[in-house]
């Protein structure tokens, strides 16, 4: 359950089961996300059980993202987010996560947060353009917090 940073020389309570448990988490909803077949935009705005499906797993694949980046905000003493998106920032300051990687992954809650509270009419082909061509973000996402916790 502990990590210790040896570069620094600070301990730090990092909780590996349950950021694993989240990422399975992910993992779960990629692959229901991946077995919903939608052949194009049109069939995605039609069919608003599937839309609502592909919407809402986006949204808890997120949600389980930004509980993993607190998780090491707060287990690492890291400063406090402004912004959920901003932890992302922290992590990649902390060398946790690739700098390259912090631009998508605020998109990422950007878009959850339109999708959580409707800020605006959610653009149809914004998700659908997620959901056909966004999910490796995930993916990478899984990647970089594995490899980090194998230190």
């Amino acid at each position: 359950m502990t990590n210790t940073d040896l570069s620094q020389g600070c301990a730090y309570m990092i909780d590996k089961q349950l950021i694993e448990k989240k990422l399975r988490k992910i993992e779960e909803f990629l692959r229901e996300l991946k077995e919903t077949e939608v052949k194009d935009l049109e069939e995605f705005k039609s069919n608003i059980i599937i839309k609502r499906f592909i919407e809402r797993n986006l949204e808890l694949a997120i949600e389980q993202m930004v509980d993993i980046c607190r998780h090491f905000v707060t287990g690492m003493g890291l400063r406090e987010p402004e912004t959920y998106a901003d932890c992302f920032s922290i992590l990649s300051e902390s060398w946790i996560i690739p700098e390259a990687e912090v631009d998508t992954f605020k998109a990422m809650v950007r878009f959850r947060n339109i999708l959580i509270h409707i800020y605006d009419t959610i653009d149809d082909s914004i998700t659908y353009g997620i959901y056909k061509k966004h999910l490796q973000d995930f993916t990478a996402f899984i990647s970089v917090v594995r490899e980090f916790l194998k230190k």
